[in-house]
Order: C-alpha cells, then structure tokens, then sequence
C-alpha cells in the first residue's frame, strides 16, 4: 500500500501526512480522482479537492437532481418514501415529536414527511438555487447555512450529507450547539469499510466521486462524533434500499456494464444508454441473487454498505457546557 508524500493531501481532522493510497485513480465527470485514507482517524478523502466552479457546475439544478425533486421513475420513488416513512415510524416510536433540522434536505421530500407527522421542520441546503423546491413546493423553511439556523433542535438528521461537506467536523460540532438538551443527531453515510465497498471497488455505487469528498468507515465516522462531542448511543447498517441497490448496481459496474447504467435507467435517462448496455442489462439477472447473498453476509458480519448512528450530547461535553 502506497504512502502520500509531504506534497500530497493531508488528514483534515488530525493532520497526518501518512495518508495510504487506497483506490484510484478512477476517471469521474471529466477528471480523475483517488481515494487517500488516514489510518489514525479511519477516514478517506477524495483527491484532488474539486474546487468552487467544479461543485457549482456538478450541483447545478437539474444534474444533480432533477428540477421537479424526483430522481426515480415513479415505482422507485415509491419505494423509496415507503422507507422514510418508516425511517420516520421508528424515530417516533422513540421520541415525541418537535423541531427537527434536515441538513442537506434537497428537494424538501423527507422534511415534508416529518413535518406531516407533526414536527416544525426547517431544512439546510447548499444554497438558494438547491433549496427552491424544497421552499417553494414543501413550505419549508430553509436556510443557506447551518449558522443562520434558529435552535435548539430537537432533532438534526444528516442523511447521507456529511460525505459532501467540505467541513464536517464543523457542521458536527455546529449541530451540537443547536442540539435541545436530550435531542438527537442521527446521521447516515456510505460505509467505506464495507464488504460491498471492498467487492465494488472502483465501481462501487455508493464512492460517488467527486461529489463525496470524504469516505467514512464506522470507526472514522464515530471517531468524528466523538471528536465533535457526541456519543453514539446506537448505530446500524439495516438499510434495505441503499445496501440491496448498492450491491446490484455495483456488481454489474464491475464486470464492465456502463458505469451506473441501471441507475441511469431508473432515473429515467434510458436514451443515452446504448442498445449494448440495455442487452447487458436484461442479461444479468445473475446479480440479484449474487446482492442478496452478499445483504447476507453484511449483515451477519456487520459491513453493510450505509453506516447509521443516532447520538446524543456526551456527559462530558454537556458538563463543561452548564
């Protein structure tokens, strides 16, 4: 395993220059990108950083989201709000409702789904032209910047974001503050330490480089909460949408299919697929069963593809804060 030079990235969180090589380069958006992992914090980091224009034009309306707030073709959406609501059940079942900050809440779709089961929602978006739809189709509140939000929070849910952040160890320790006494953070990421990630490798769905700047295992990912004044109090990798999917997509991005061809499809960009790809497609039924085994082995071993903490204030953080 190869070891970055005094020239090349270092750790964000602990500064170390003994950053391990761990994947690429892999062509992405017109770039090549790597992945370089601190061995001390358990964390990756996308290399090169892409800079302000980069992001701006990746995340413009419409590429990276649909303008309507839809990614899916309609049976996938279902599935996907059927699991919100569920997301939604469980969290309820543990705590009453009441303010609820959505950091990164996109096109406002889950915001709008806590706050019809009773909460005061207000969302956080990159800025104004990504929380349009959120404001102007959801009503809901949103802010441009996690500074500018009014606490306390009775809970801050940050579902698959951190990994976009250029500054997580911020937007944490922010949360923190905002956090009501006896709210909860509950926060989920891509798992880099995961068999799927492993299996995948370049191709594994959930790398999504250069949009990810960072690469979280669970150690890294707890270490951070840590770090930020957290306490994990649970943590889990039952995700049955994004562990089934990222198995299957990756997969089939590993022997050779267009890259994200099926993600393509259901995202209803069929047309720019070639008619090679479609063939490919329909002929590899054989990986389903091979995702299901592999859901298996994940969740006996506790690798799933998407890592999820719930975390509260520590003792020790909530005592030099009175």
């Amino acid at each position: 395993m190869q070891t970055v030079s005094d020239t090349q990235p270092r750790c964000s969180f602990c500064c170390s220059t003994a950053l391990q090589l761990k994947l690429g380069p892999v062509s992405r958006h017109g770039e090549k990108y790597s992945v370089y992992f601190c061995p001390e914090c358990r964390i990756g980091i996308t290399w090169p950083r892409p800079d302000g224009q980069t992001l701006a034009r990746l995340y413009a309306p419409g590429e990276y989201r649909a303008d309507q707030g839809k990614r899916f073709i309609a049976p996938i959406e279902f599935l996907f709000e059927l699991h919100k609501k569920w997301l939604i059940w469980r969290i309820s079942s543990s705590m009453n409702s009441g303010r609820m900050l959505d950091v990164g809440c996109g096109s406002g779709f889950l915001a709008s789904l806590f706050a019809g089961a009773g909460w005061d929602v207000t969302g956080v978006e990159r800025d104004d032209d990504t929380a349009i739809h959120a404001r102007e189709t959801y009503r809901i509140a949103v802010v441009t910047d996690i500074d500018d939000a009014r606490g306390p929070f009775d809970l801050i849910m940050v579902n698959h974001v951190l990994e976009h952040l250029d500054d997580p160890l911020r937007m944490l320790e922010k949360s923190r503050e905002l956090l009501a006494p006896g709210g909860k953070l509950i926060i989920a990421v891509p798992n880099f330490s995961s068999l799927q990630a492993m299996v995948g490798g370049a191709g594994w769905f959930h790398l999504d480089m250069p949009f990810h700047l960072y690469h979280f295992s669970e150690q890294g990912l707890v270490g951070l909460l840590h770090k930020a004044g957290f306490s994990v109090v649970e943590s889990s990798h039952a995700d049955w949408i994004q562990n089934i999917y990222g198995w299957l997509q990756s997969l089939l991005n590993r022997v050779g299919i267009s890259h994200n061809a099926l993600y393509d499809l259901l995202r209803m960009k069929g047309r720019g697929i070639s008619v090679s790809a479609w063939i490919s497609l329909l002929c590899c039924l054989w990986a389903v069963p091979l995702a299901m085994f592999g859901i298996c082995i994940e969740r006996v071993c506790r690798t799933g593809g998407v890592v999820r903490c719930s975390a509260v204030v520590s003792d020790e953080k909530r005592e030099i804060l009175k």
